[in-house]
């Protein structure tokens, strides 16, 4: 696009009636408003300044006439280590130490294990994106055209994209914060799929802020919904995390494992 401004506006033969030095401020400015960052961008970089983060997150779901709550306790550092504890409904235990992933069930004899490098990209996603940040629903908008919606009081920032499978609307808070997600069928808004809220905000450096408080609702035919709480306690953020919390050899103990996940629960 940036080309196109310049090819279109700025001939040559304009530019050297101008001088060169004139002609070189009016090329930068436009090549400026060309790369202006967007909103999902300023987002996500203002997440590259984090290096670790640990905190407890418990999840409720609500769906189908039952509740499931789920406990964990996250420890993450850049670059590729993790190490999340489930310890109820039922015990497991994932850990990355920056070359290999494994996973392990307390009710299952084997565990999954792969070299990093391997994974698929949903393991891969679940290993790099932020824990307690909405960074899943925006590295999925990266790369996206990103357009301008009305501002409402509460949402001063709106925008929209038109994803492969799904129309997103993303709203921010007076802080510029990611508060919530929308996402329809279509751009004419008519039928809504789900919504995720964001709020209990943390303010962690200048310009990030980690929200505290997830609430998500998948909408059902028959009004049958799906609703999803977390709750993220405890948040620390680039505080030491001891190299030991990302070692297998400590936490697993006489565990077979193998590389195939299906493989885990047959034997």
């Amino acid at each position: 696009m940036t080309s196109t401004i310049l090819h279109t506006r700025y001939k040559p033969s304009r530019i050297r009636s101008i001088g060169p030095a004139l002609a070189m401020l009016l090329m930068l400015s436009q090549y400026a408003i060309g790369e202006e960052q967007t909103v999902v961008g300023k987002l996500l970089a203002a997440y590259e300044n984090i290096e670790t983060i640990s905190c407890q997150i418990r999840k409720t779901t609500d769906g189908g006439g039952s509740r499931v709550t789920m406990l964990s306790r996250v420890f993450f550092k850049k670059p590729d280590h993790i190490h999340v504890e489930n310890v109820s409904p039922s015990k497991r235990r994932i850990i990355a130490n920056g070359e290999k992933l494994f996973y392990h069930e307390e009710t299952v004899t084997r565990g999954f294990s792969k070299p990093i490098s391997q994974l698929e990209p949903e393991w891969l996603a679940h290993l790099r994106n932020l824990p307690a940040t909405p960074m899943e629903h925006l590295k999925k908008l990266t790369g996206i055209r990103e357009d301008h919606l009305q501002p409402t009081f509460e949402f001063p920032i709106r925008r929209s994209y038109q994803a492969p499978k799904v129309f997103v609307v993303l709203s921010c808070d007076t802080n510029g914060c990611p508060a919530q997600f929308d996402f329809y069928k279509a751009p004419d808004m008519k039928e809504k799929t789900a919504q995720v809220n964001y709020s209990s905000f943390q303010k962690v450096s200048d310009n990030c802020w980690i929200p505290c408080l997830h609430k998500s609702v998948i909408f059902m035919p028959g009004g049958n919904n799906v609703t999803e709480t977390r709750r993220i306690d405890n948040l620390r953020v680039n505080e030491p995390i001891a190299d030991s919390m990302f070692s297998s050899e400590i936490f697993f103990k006489d565990i077979e494992f193998v590389s195939n996940f299906k493989d885990t629960y047959n034997k």
